[in-house]
Order: structure tokens, then C-alpha cells, then sequence
């Protein structure tokens, strides 16, 4: 791994990491290596991300349509994953028929470092997934196509795609005003993964 990559990918870490802390101990999410891990706070961990998703790629793709951008992040697009793991469970995902108990806004992206700043969270949460699949398939028996499409990500591609988006990333290495702003979004961003977790906890699914 190059120099520069080491130092854009620290950077960010560092900033988001008591937010990347807090995530991982959020009620939904802790127990989730356990095999006593509960479906229903699965279910509550797939709605939640359904509708930070929906505002997420919304901001991503209209910045995307809008700049020319190295990465094509057309190829990596986590909602329609979801909404296959919500359909196996029968769940529905208009959000006109089943709308947010707080509806999720996210701020418009304006700059390269700012969808950086997104992006590293998201994808790294993909990169997580990888992990956490292995225990949602053998505590609870779910695959890509039964119900963990999500969290399988990009399956066996998942460290090519991450060492991708860490070589775009170092686009911005030099230019602190970028950087600052990928800090930020880093961290706005992980701070939005905690307020869709709370909308579902306590669970009513």
C-alpha cells in the first residue's frame, strides 16, 4: 500500500473514530456476533439502513450526475440490497407506504473531499460486512440470497473494491481543505448511521 493512501485512509479513521465506536456499540448492532443475536434486531438493523440508504445515495448519485468523478459508484450501490434482504423478509419498502419514523435528511454533497468523506464510511461498512455475514450465516442461517445480500456485499471482490476506493481517495492527499471536508462528512455520516439506529430501537417490526 502506497504512502499516500496510508495517510488519506489514517486521516479519516482517525477523525470518525470514536463515532466508528460508538456504532459498533449500538444495541442493534452489538450482539450481532452472538449467536443468541436476535432476528428482530436484524430486522431493525435492515430498516434502518433502508432508509439511510435512500438519503445517502440520493445526495451521492446527484453529485455523481454532476462532476466528473473517478470512481463509478453506479456499480456499487447498496439499496437495492437492502431492499432484497427486506423483501425476503416480507417487508415492505415504499417509503410512501411505510415512511421513516424520523424522517433521515442528508446535507446536499458539494465537494470531492466531502463524497470522499461519505464514501469511506460506507464503504468501509461493506468492508465490515464481510465479518459479520459469516455470523448472520451461521447463527441465523441467512445468505446473499436469503436475507444478508447487504452485509455479503461484494462477496470475494470486497478488498478489491475497498483498495479502489482508497486509491481514489488519495486524489485529495495535499489539499487540506479537502481533506478537512472528507473529515467532517466522515463523520456526519457515521453520525447519521446512529440516529437510523435509534429511529428502530426499541424494535417494533
Amino acid at each position: 500500500m502506497g504512502k499516500v493512501e496510508s495517510q488519506v485512509r489514517s486521516r479519516l479513521r482517525a477523525a470518525s473514530h470514536l463515532c466508528h465506536v460508538r456504532i459498533n456499540s449500538h444495541p442493534l448492532l452489538v450482539g450481532i456476533t452472538r449467536s443468541d443475536y436476535s432476528l428482530s434486531s436484524y430486522h431493525g438493523v435492515l430498516l434502518a439502513y433502508f432508509q439511510l440508504y435512500a438519503a445517502l445515495e440520493k445526495q451521492i448519485n446527484r453529485f455523481t450526475q454532476s462532476h466528473a468523478v473517478a470512481l463509478d459508484y453506479s456499480r456499487r450501490l447498496k439499496l437495492p440490497w437492502l431492499e432484497d434482504d427486506l423483501h425476503f423478509f416480507n417487508a415492505d419498502t415504499s417509503l410512501e407506504l411505510n415512511p421513516p419514523r424520523y424522517p433521515i435528511e442528508f446535507p446536499e454533497i458539494k465537494t470531492m473531499g466531502e463524497l470522499i468523506g461519505v464514501l469511506y464510511a460506507i464503504e468501509g461498512a461493506s468492508l465490515g460486512g464481510q465479518m459479520l455475514s459469516q455470523h448472520l450465516h451461521k447463527n441465523l442461517g441467512l445468505s446473499t440470497h436469503q436475507g444478508a445480500s447487504f452485509f455479503n456485499g461484494y462477496g470475494e471482490d470486497t478488498a478489491a473494491k475497498w483498495q479502489e476506493f482508497c486509491q481514489f481517495a488519495d486524489a485529495i492527499h495535499g489539499d487540506e481543505a479537502e481533506c478537512q471536508s472528507a473529515e467532517a462528512a466522515a463523520i456526519a455520516t457515521f453520525n447519521k448511521f446512529e440516529v437510523a439506529l435509534n429511529a428502530y430501537y426499541p424494535i417494533r417490526f
